[in-house]
């Protein structure tokens, strides 16, 4: 009798693992944060230059073409999920940079902020596929015992760029011209790209077909850890749009230095945080981080001179880094491989929806109080990120087969399945 034979997979993709990952001992990983700097160089460059090119604008306009980046990229971020998941991740990664670099270039192009909105919503798109294209192949670069410091320290390569990017921007744009300035951000986006067009996928995804209906498009176990790093995204879509004019108002001088001091603190809090996260649990580090945001926004809110400025930009970083990092590390555990551009569409896209609340809907409400009283309601964002994590993040959460680095003993999916827990520590593989 001749047998059946196996029916095809329903998964997306299949996961090909031609070596064991190496982690930190992979030139890749090195490639990768080359990359990840430079685009995000680009990205605190339009940061800080969109909302000053813009000056005089009414301030809904303002947030509405600084929101309109997570606007699109909102809409874009599933749609990357499923195309990164169907294999091709190096393609998309280049696909993204060329788009960036297009955008500059029309930044450059025109003040009028109709068309810098256009521009905007493009950045968004480019964006939202560049970001996870590259996530998904460094996570699954990462070995499970560090995950968390691997994701630290990937994340400190772009806290590197917040050093310098924006205050770079200020200073040349009074040597020369926003236009000028534009052009660098296009340059540094192009390196971002010739960096990750070399990253070579040691565990690949091979397609299968399956229909588009039913692939990922939001990643079920990813959602509830990205609505929490949202309460923290939210209080940033706020920031990047209206701390210029705060700091102008309260006259605290050059407001690229906020973001040169919480650069630093971002770098040396993300790779302590996830290797914390790592060590004692992920909870333990997501709550207590929450919390300090609360009391961050409050005090943004009420601060009248430089210094208390500064600190609050030492404080924010820490953590916002902390939130970022356990989060990214969170989904992770929870999601198979075949599904982490799914995964982290949905982190990524937590981003976007910050961006949006935080700049559009922040901006309407300034417009009948004041920027103190806005900042001020940014403390309940974060306030509401810890009941959504006691709520549906905490505790075990059985996932199909996390399997790690692929070693001995690490169960296969649809075979096994055991507890992961936020603030699980996990073991070393053989």
């Amino acid at each position: 009798m001749t047998p059946r034979k196996a029916r095809p997979s329903s998964l997306a993709v299949r996961v090909t693992s031609p070596s064991r990952s190496r982690g930190f001992a992979d030139l890749y990983f090195y490639l990768a944060l080359g990359a990840v700097h430079f685009y995000f160089v680009s990205y605190f460059i339009s940061l800080v230059q969109i909302p000053r090119v813009l000056e005089g604008e009414s301030d809904w306009l303002i947030g509405l073409v600084v929101g309109g980046l997570g606007l699109s990229g909102m809409a874009a971020r599933p749609l990357a999920g499923v195309l990164v998941d169907g294999g091709g991740r190096q393609r998309w990664l280049r696909v993204g940079a060329a788009a960036t670099v297009l955008t500059f270039v029309g930044y450059a192009l025109s003040p009028d902020p109709w068309v810098v909105l256009g521009f905007r919503l493009l950045h968004g798109v480019a964006m939202g596929i560049f970001t996870t294209s590259l996530l998904a192949m460094v996570t699954a670069m990462l070995p499970e015992r560090s995950r968390g410091l691997g994701v630290g320290v990937y994340q400190s390569a772009n806290a590197v760029a917040q050093l310098y990017a924006a205050t770079m921007a200020v200073a040349l744009t009074g040597l020369t011209s926003f236009e000028f300035v534009f052009m660098v951000g296009a340059g540094a986006s192009l390196m971002a790209g010739l960096f990750g067009m070399f990253i070579v996928e040691r565990e690949r995804p091979s397609a299968v077909s399956t229909p588009w209906r039913r692939r990922e498009w939001i990643s079920r176990s990813g959602l509830a850890p990205s609505i929490v790093f949202l309460a923290m995204t939210t209080t940033f879509g706020a920031v990047q749009a209206f701390l210029p004019a705060f700091a102008l108002e309260r006259d605290f001088g050059n407001v690229g230095l906020f973001y040169s001091v919480y650069g630093f603190s971002l770098l040396g809090a993300r790779s302590l945080s996830g290797a914390l996260s790592d060590r004692i649990g992920r909870g333990q580090v997501v709550l207590p981080s929450l919390a300090m945001g609360v009391a961050v926004m409050l005090v943004l809110s009420l601060a009248q001179s430089q210094g208390v400025f500064l600190a609050v930009a030492v404080l924010y970083g820490v953590c916002f880094a902390a939130v970022q990092v356990t989060v990214v590390a969170i989904v992770v555990d929870r999601t198979p491989p075949e599904s982490l551009g799914a995964g982290m569409a949905t982190y990524t896209m937590a981003w976007d929806v910050g961006a949006v609340l935080g700049g559009v809907l922040l901006g309407l409400l300034i417009e009948v109080t004041s920027y103190s009283v806005g900042f001020a309601l940014c403390a309940l964002f974060p306030l509401s990120g810890i009941a959504v994590y006691l709520l549906r993040v905490r505790g075990p959460r059985q996932v199909a087969g996390v399997a790690g680095e692929g070693g001995a003993g690490q169960p296969e999916f649809g075979r096994a399945s055991r507890a992961v827990s936020s603030g699980w520590d996990p073991p070393t593989c053989p």
